[in-house]
């Protein structure tokens, strides 16, 4: 029944627009679209998201039509433009290049494409185009168009209903003021206006006995034939099935009696689009009933339930009797027949006759349409019969004790048959039929005989159950589960999934699914997560929750010790909510699995559609947002996510919509997001969407690359000066000691070794003359004395020219000033150096030449020339090296500079060093002028490393003093 559903309202409060509810679509991936007079919404079963920040302005004002087209999109129609969204954009159909044009009417067509009216112009959608259409002749006017199931086209306009065929008029039904046409998805055709309904019968139009309503503005036919209508007045919606009309107006929960349309979704739930507000008719897999209020409005809260044989529900309520439930069908019994108005504690049959237990007034049988006290009854609180596998009856008295009722005798059970519990909360019978007790500290068996103790709870047991291969038991503190053979239980509580740690009654299905009512919630723990938590394989389960939105009408069970849900012949599952009983059938089809749908992508709060992006280079704060169509219970879909190339796995998200991310590094990210529903399932492929991170130029691998190529280079580069300037020193160092030590080889063989030879001949002539002519040896002899004198004193200024090698950490000038010492005998003649331009490292064979040229000048200024000064000028000029040394002595001849002084080498070595350099040597004298020397030598490095070697080589061969 419409009354029995759950019906769930929605206005501006939770999210809409505005509450005028104008048109109803549902897309093929299952999400809802709302159209009303202030904008369009989509709807995911708990959010409403708008368009504001993706979609053209239009869609923020009135929304005259929504239709679903042929794949996942939907066409739009506001107050002056036409719409396709698709892919998550929305795309302006034009027509005549215009954007804007006022659409009077709409019809979908088989092929998801849309039929249109507007400016006296029929037209059709084609692909983002429109396409001209053909009206009727005469035809200028249409009030409502449908398309039915064989591709005829149907067009009302107030007097006619006219039926196309591929552009050409197939029928003509004359229908005065009728401006309603619709056809259903079985093929039939309606039409009316508004106070009439007609129903096509192949020829014609004819009329509908008693559809349901007397004015309407829309009817829909729903997947199970059923009509229904909706009245845009005051009457509001009604559904017809058979012969049957039921109504739901104000009085029942509407939000407004004035209903515009009714949608039926691919759950199989129906959604009202009202003046006031959204609704969703609700059936659930939990059908609820309403226990109808006693005579003068007084509530009866359902506590207890019962299955008797003849398959009727029995319930208990506080303080109102009891109800028989047969084909959803209630009767209510109390006072009246019999039974007083205290707690109902629950039921039990014996034999046909059904006995209510009623708290501080006994037990009543069922005798005929009325109820009789049974008489030997304990006086007490009566509360919790069940019945043996032996016939026997079992019943708790407050504070007095445990009694069996069997072939009409009573008997009291105590310490005395082995029970050692005194705080009875609960009694159940297993699937042996053998009765159980559960106390304050654990349960008993009765054995056939005597109670025994069986399993140690260590808390109060409010209910038990037996699914195969274990034993749940339920108590204040949670649910103790034991696995097989097991004597040991392990607690389940809140922190570990329960719904609720006070367990109030317990069901197992035929799958061993464990059914739990909590002081919070209904439940369902299948048997693989119950059994894995109980061998101690989990940590903690996922329990399905049951809402409002699964058919109940309440989640909620008293805690009242009693017998609240049952477990029937047919397998169906009930439950005593506080507004009623509500059954579920286990078997049925569970829901669909969950599938995740990305809704865009916001860069630094800038909105980007969920599609590939690429984003400029920078820190940025990226967030993705994401959604699920509506399941059966939306508020319980959970979400998972990653981003590959940065998460390494995936990350619970549990209900939240939204992820973000800052201080990514450049580079491709594909982000993936995959919804669960409560009972674990999920849609194999997840939305995904990729984004690129654009670096600066010089976070890019190529940059990297070059960088680390210019790293190497440069580290190559400034090893290989470090090398080359090291060997070059070590060369050089080489080059001067084989220089030095082929002049000193050349000079000891042309001075030292040649004097030696002279000497010896010398002395040989002398042993003859010795012998021969005594007087003539004295003089030869004090000739070889004087000549090795010369000998020592060449050998001296030899060892003197080696002085610039053995001081080569002096720079050239401070070698020059040293050598003052060297030659000064005397005060005069006064020694002035001087240096200009900017000092620089020369050359070491450079330097060790020009000095002992330089040497040679000064030692000829100090020692010969008789001057009074002599100046030293040293100028660094670029590459070049210039040393001028003047004196203000006696002067040269122009023979002396040409031949030299006899027995002197002087001048002619200095000419021979300047060769080895490759300088130019430059000497004006004249006989009381005084001497001028000019040395000039290139001093670039590259021309030495080239030439210096070889130039020295060759010149060291060259003689010198």
């Amino acid at each position: 029944m419409l009354r029995d559903q759950v019906l769930t309202t929605w206005t501006t409060e939770q999210g809409l627009p505005q509450n005028f509810i104008t048109s109803l679509a549902q897309t093929s991936d299952g999400f809802l679209w709302v159209g009303t007079m202030n904008g369009l919404v989509r709807f995911d079963g708990l959010h409403f998201r708008g368009f504001s920040q993706d979609g053209p302005p239009e869609l923020q004002g009135f929304i005259g039509g929504l239709v679903k087209d042929g794949g996942d999109g939907l066409w739009i129609v506001t107050s002056s433009s036409l719409f396709h969204y698709e892919h998550h954009r929305f795309e302006s159909i034009l027509f005549d290049g215009r954007a804007h044009y006022r659409v009077e009417t709409v019809a979908r067509s088989n092929s998801g494409e849309v039929w249109l009216f507007f400016e006296g112009k029929l037209m059709r959608t084609d692909r983002d185009k429109l396409v001209p259409g053909r009206l009727p002749d005469g035809v200028g006017r249409v009030s409502d168009m449908a398309e039915s199931r064989d591709g005829s086209l149907w067009i009302a306009n107030h007097q006619t209903i006219f039926r196309m065929n591929h552009g050409a008029l197939a029928g003509k039904y004359e229908l005065p003021d009728c401006h309603f046409v619709y056809a259903d998805r079985f093929g039939e055709v309606w039409a009316g206006d508004g106070h009439g309904l007609f129903h096509f019968a192949g020829n014609g139009f004819v009329p509908v006995s008693n559809p349901g309503l007397d004015n309407f503005v829309s009817i829909t036919v729903d997947s199970q034939h059923r009509l229904w209508m909706a009245s845009g007045g005051l009457h509001g919606v009604t559904r017809k099935t058979g012969t049957e009309i039921e109504r739901l107006t104000e009085a029942d929960g509407m939000a407004s009696n004035d209903v515009r349309m009714v949608l039926e979704d691919r759950n199989g739930d129906f959604w009202l689009g009202t003046i006031a507000g959204l609704q969703r008719l609700h059936q659930g897999i939990f059908t609820s009933y309403t226990v109808a209020n006693r005579p003068g409005g007084q509530l009866s809260q359902t506590v207890s339930i019962f299955e008797q044989k003849d398959g009727s529900i029995w319930t208990g309520t506080l303080e109102g009797g009891v109800v028989r439930w047969r084909d959803g069908r209630q009767e209510r019994f109390d006072k009246v027949q019999g039974l007083p108005p205290g707690q109902v504690r629950g039921f039990f049959e014996s034999g046909s006759k059904l006995s209510v237990a009623i708290a501080d007034y006994g037990i009543f049988e069922k005798r005929g349409d009325r109820f009789t006290k049974m008489p030997r009854i304990p006086h007490g609180y009566v509360s919790m019969p069940v019945a043996a596998g032996d016939g026997s009856v079992w019943f708790y008295v407050g504070n007095r004790g445990v009694y069996r009722l069997r072939d009409g005798t009573i008997t009291e059970f105590g310490a005395k048959d082995g029970l050692s519990e005194r705080q009875i909360s609960s009694l159940a019978i297993d699937g042996h039929g053998q009765l159980w007790i559960g106390g304050a500290e654990g349960l008993e068996r009765w054995n056939g005989s005597r109670f025994e103790r069986d399993f140690h709870v260590g808390a109060p047991v409010l209910c038990m159950a037996w699914p195969r291969d274990g034993l749940a038991v339920g108590t204040f503190n949670g649910l103790l589960l034991r696995s097989g053979a097991s004597v040991v239980g392990r607690l389940l509580t809140q922190k570990e999934g329960l719904p609720g740690n006070m367990v109030l009654d317990l069901l197992s299905d035929d799958a061993d699914n464990l059914w739990v009512a909590t002081a919070s919630a209904i439940a369902r723990i299948d048997r693989e997560q119950w059994k894995a938590y109980a061998d101690g394989k989990v940590a903690r389960i996922d329990a399905t929750l049951f809402t409002e939105a699964d058919g109940l009408k309440s989640r909620y069970v008293l805690p009242l010790n009693g017998v609240s849900a049952i477990r029937a012949r047919d397998g169906r599952l009930w439950f005593a909510t506080i507004k009623g009983p509500a059954v579920v059938d286990p078997h049925l089809e569970r829901e669909r699995p969950a599938q995740a749908v990305l809704d865009g992508i916001a860069v630094d709060d800038q909105h980007h559609l969920p599609s590939d992006l690429a984003v400029s280079p920078g820190q940025h704060r990226i967030t993705f947002t994401y959604t699920s169509p509506a399941t059966l219970a939306p508020e319980q879909t959970r979400f998972r996510y990653r981003l590959i190339g940065w998460d390494r796995d995936w990350v619970d998200a549990g209900t939240a919509l939204e992820v973000s991310y800052t201080g990514l590094r450049p580079g491709r990210y594909k982000f993936q997001v995959m919804a669960t529903n409560r009972e674990g399932g999920s849609s194999p492929s997840p939305a995904q969407v990729e984004i690129e991170l654009r670096p600066f130029f010089w976070q890019t691998k190529w940059f990297l690359v070059a960088a680390i190529f210019v790293t190497v280079g440069v580290i190559v580069e400034v090893t290989r000066r470090f090398t080359g300037r090291r060997a070059e020193r070590l060369s050089m160092r080489f080059q001067e000691r084989v220089a030095e030590r082929e002049r000193i080889a050349h000079q000891i063989h042309d001075t030292v070794i040649q004097d030696l030879i002279g000497a010896t001949l010398q002395l040989e002539i002398l042993g003859f003359e010795i012998a021969d002519q005594p007087e003539k040896s004295k003089t030869s002899l004090t000739k070889l004395t004087e000549r090795m004198r010369e000998t020592i004193a060449r050998s001296r200024n030899m060892v003197s020219n080696l002085h610039s090698t053995a001081v080569s950490q002096y720079s050239l000038v401070d070698v020059l000033r040293h050598s003052e010492a060297e030659f000064r005998s005397g005060p005069l003649p006064v020694f002035d150096l001087t240096s200009t331009g900017e000092s620089r490292e020369v050359h070491p064979l450079v330097r060790d030449e020009v000095y002992r040229i330089c040497r040679e000048a000064l030692a000829n200024a100090f020692r010969h020339a008789n001057a009074e000064y002599v100046t030293v000028e040293v100028r660094f000029l670029p590459q070049i090296l210039e040393v001028e040394i003047a004196d203000d002595g006696q002067g040269m001849s122009n023979e002396v500079l040409t031949r030299g002084r006899a027995g002197h080498f002087g001048l002619r070595g200095m000419q021979a060093h300047a060769q080895r350099i490759g300088a130019s040597l430059t000497i004006e004298s004249a006989v009381g002028e005084g001497t001028n020397v000019i040395l000039r030598v290139k001093t670039h490095k590259s021309l030495w490393r080239k030439n210096g070697l070889r130039r020295f080589r060759a010149g060291s061969n060259e003689g010198s003093d």
